[in-house]
């Protein structure tokens, strides 16, 4: 049978669990469903009116049905809520409540709606945003997705782990976006089996975020399933694990370096040639090396890991590894006890006798965990070595003579007493011999060692019982001489001391005459401490040094003022090379023949408040290593100034500059000096270098010589200084390049004295002609002088007698105009003749 459309309807809603409902408006009357019925828990057939039915809504929800249901009769609007109600029953359930008008023209005549129980899903719409709020607050990421593995849904820290969107993961299986080169392919292979399979799974793995930066993940992914089992996707929760697989690698670091650094401990300890046994706190045996074995044969069988020290040193002592311990059971009792107590506080490292004479340097130390460990190396040949030491070790191995400690230490216990006025006052005299370096480069140092054990005998002989004669190393000896503290006394001493030490010697077959500088001073007058009395003898002797040697000076307060001097003059005159103020001074030379023969040039240095004499200054650079940097600046500047000469139209001629042996010695010199000559725009010709006969002397001649011959081939003139004041034999003169020879003002000065520098003079004059070489005169003063040097034949001559130095550029110039005027003058006279 068919039904009608309202009940066809009713039934249908019935079936879907929805109710129906309807209002006449102009009864006010309600018609409800029966599913209607069973929301509202009411038995029908009783409808209540509209204002009853609102009251089934709780208070917050009564207006906004009220207000529907009035837009609706005014205007036709339909609705369509949820809403929170209360059944009959007073249980509270969610409804979704619809109702639409039915309009007569303007007018509506009624209401119909429907009415549905809407608990459940309201319900699982709240777990569900629950759910949702819970996913975008975890800081783990959360990813869900259809069965086929495809992205449905992140969470937002999913999005902050990996920088990709829900809209860029959207469609894509995780593992395309997310796997990289460091990700292992056997756990990702296991996990698309997994899933191909519809199962579950937790992996650890390297995943990549968007920037391509790899870290790593923990993953947990879930199988979804709907309420017949079908799979509809999956949910995986990953962790950031990096810091803890980072943590976990360095473990990993960690322990292996630890596993190499005991190997390597082990290796290191089994190569030290020291014994090393190791205790723990409880004085435990751990471990020992080989060479504990070897040291201590008769303690080795006892030495297992585990056995108690106690046990140990006793086991060792009866077996009579240790002689000290004694022989009888007390004794070694006591013994063994004594050596716990050390043990138990380490003390500092003590020897130990072992049998056969053998001794041992013994050291204890506790690490931070209460390990003990102890060191075992064998000193016997030291020990030996130290005996034999001590026998020699207040006597110089030479000469014989007390050492330097030996002399020191008995400075100390001389002066001592005569600071406190108990003992008598003393000097002490310091020596050495002249030239000492020439004997060892020219004659050997078996000669030189000859010389010294010479002098050493000498002083030994004339020393007194309470003298105490030293030798301090090299050539330079000490006496300490007690009780002379008078000075009439003490230089008779000395004098007499010098003259003995200075008497020719027979050395291998030849005589050889010394002489000998020396210093003295006194104690307590001049110093009441050793350091301050060695200084003070050595400033003396310095004194005695450059009043010219060969003799004695004694110590005088002003020295330390000089030494203070020297160091002033130093400093100023480094500061002064650094900063280019380094001058030259002309000092013309001239042809005796007529004519200007070139310059010498001559260091000078203003140091801001004066003029310091090279005398004072060149000494000083020879003693502290300057001699070669002034030699350079002098160079420099004597270069400069002949180009200065030339560039204003004159001919200065060559230009001489004294060298020195470390300049010839520097390996780059011919370089530097090539260098010199092409900045300034000048030839090799235009500069002579001079060089004195000590240079010529010692081992680094042959070096120097092949300098020179390699300066003399470039194109530079050689001139020997001061001949006849050094040791160059006539073999140095016929071996090297040497174009002239200077003879030295001091035989210059003596010409038409009486005195023997006449006959010099004309020696080298006669001797620079033979060997074709030109002879040149410094330091001449006088007509007579020049006359002289005129009647012998010399060559050139330079001296106040033609000119001073010149200083400045202008007077230079001035000397250049004179001597082309006068030869001018010359050549004319020559001329009309």
């Amino acid at each position: 049978m068919s039904l009608a459309p309202s009940a066809f309807a009713d039934r249908t809603l019935e079936a879907a669990g929805v109710g129906g409902w309807e209002m006449d408006i102009a009864t006010g009357t309600l018609r409800w469903s029966s599913v209607t019925f069973r929301i509202h828990e009411v038995e029908p057939p009783h409808t209540p009116p509209l204002s009853e039915a609102l009251d089934f809504y709780p208070p917050e929800a009564r207006p906004l049905v009220a207000d529907a249901v009035a837009q609706a009769i005014a205007h036709g609007t339909p609705w369509d809520l949820e809403l929170p109600f209360i059944t009959a029953r007073g249980r509270h359930i969610w409804v979704r409540a619809c109702g639409r008008a039915e309009r007569d023209g303007d007018r509506t005549i009624k209401l119909v709606g429907a009415f549905e129980d809407i608990t459940a899903r309201h319900e699982l719409a709240q777990r569900a945003e629950r759910l949702s709020v819970v996913a975008r607050q975890m800081t783990n990421g959360v990813i869900i997705t259809d069965a086929q593995g495809l992205t449905e849904w992140v969470n937002d820290a999913f999005c902050r782990l990996t920088g990709f969107t829900l809209d860029e993961m959207r469609g894509h299986k995780p593992g395309h976006l997310l796997q990289g080169p460091e990700t292992d392919p056997a756990t990702s292979a296991t996990m698309r089996a997994r899933l191909a399979r519809g199962e579950g799974f937790e992996v650890e793995i390297v995943n990549y975020t968007k920037q391509r930066e790899a870290y790593w993940m923990a993953i947990t992914c879930t199988p979804l399933q709907d309420a017949s089992g079908a799979l509809t996707g999956f949910i995986a929760v990953e962790s950031d694990i990096t810091a803890r697989h980072r943590a976990e690698q360095e473990v990993q670091r960690l322990l292996a370096e630890q596993q190499r650094a005991e190997a390597l401990l082990r290796d290191v300890l089994e190569a030290l040639p020291s014994a090393v046994s190791a205790y723990d706190p409880d004085l435990r045996l751990i471990l020992t090396n080989s060479a504990y074995a070897a040291m201590f044969p008769l303690a080795a069988p006892f030495a297992q890991p585990g056995t108690p020290l106690e046990a140990l040193l006793r086991q060792a002592a009866q077996a009579g590894q240790y002689p000290e311990a004694g022989d009888s059971p007390g004794e070694r009792d006591a013994w063994v006890a004594a050596r716990l107590a050390r043990h138990k506080v380490p003390s500092p490292a003590h020897t130990l006798a072992l049998p056969e004479g053998r001794f041992v340097l013994a050291s204890e130390s506790r690490s931070e965990s209460g390990n003990l460990v102890c060191v075992r190396m064998d000193t016997t040949e030291l020990q030996q070595a130290e005996a034999a030491l001590r026998i020699q070790a207040e006597q110089d191995p030479l000469t014989h003579l007390a050492n330097r400690s030996c002399l020191m230490a008995a400075l100390e216990q001389q002066l001592a007493p005569a600071v406190a006025g108990l003992a008598d006052a003393g000097a002490l005299l310091l020596f050495d011999v002249d030239h000492f370096k020439q004997i060892n480069d020219t004659l050997g140092h078996d000669v030189g060692d000859a010389v010294l054990i010479e002098v050493g005998a000498r002083l030994r002989a004339r020393a007194r019982t309470n003298d105490v004669a030293a030798r301090l190393g090299g050539d330079e000896f000490a006496v300490l001489l007690p009780g002379l503290g008078d000075e009439a006394a003490l230089a008779a001493r000395a004098t007499g001391l010098l003259s003995a030490l200075t008497q020719p010697m027979q050395i291998g077959g030849r005589q050889l005459d010394i002489t000998i500088s020396a210093g003295v001073t006194r104690y307590p007058a001049d110093a009441a401490d050793a350091l301050t009395l060695m200084k003070n003898a050595d400033l003396a002797l310095y004194e005695a040094k450059r009043q010219g040697r060969a003799r004695w000076s004694a110590f005088r307060p002003e020295q330390a003022v000089e030494l203070a001097r020297h160091t002033r003059i130093a400093t100023a005159l480094r500061a002064a090379l650094g900063q280019g103020g380094i001058q030259v001074a002309l000092q013309p030379k001239r042809l005796l023949r007529g004519g200007h023969a070139g310059f010498e040039a001559l260091a000078r240095w203003h140091d801001g408040t004066h003029w310091v004499p090279p005398a004072a200054f060149i000494p000083v650079a020879e003693a502290t290593g300057l001699i070669t940097p002034l030699g350079t600046a002098v160079l420099d500047a004597a270069l400069a100034r002949v180009r200065a000469l030339r560039d204003l139209g004159h001919s200065p001629g060559r230009v001489a500059v004294n060298v020195t042996g470390p300049q010839l010695l520097h390996a780059d010199f011919v370089t530097d000096i090539t260098a010199l000559l092409f900045r300034h725009g000048l030839s090799p010709a235009d500069l002579e270098l001079e060089i004195t006969e000590t240079v010529l002397i010692g081992r680094a001649a042959e070096q120097i010589e092949k300098t020179l011959r390699a300066l003399r081939a470039l194109g530079v003139a050689l001139a020997l200084d001061d001949f006849g004041t050094g040791f160059a034999s006539l073999a140095h003169l016929s071996r090297l390049p040497i174009d002239r020879l200077k003879i030295d003002r001091s035989f210059v000065a003596e010409i038409g004295q009486g005195g023997r520098g006449g006959v010099i003079a004309r020696t080298v004059v006669g001797l620079a002609r033979s060997l074709g070489m030109e002879s040149v005169a410094e330091g001449v003063e006088t007509d007579e002088q020049l006359a002289f040097l005129r009647e012998e034949g010399c060559d050139a001559a330079q001296g106040y007698l033609f000119s001073r130095p010149l200083l400045s550029l202008e007077e230079a110039c001035a000397y250049l105009r004179t001597a082309t005027e006068a030869a001018a003058g010359r050549l004319v006279r020559l001329r009309g003749a």
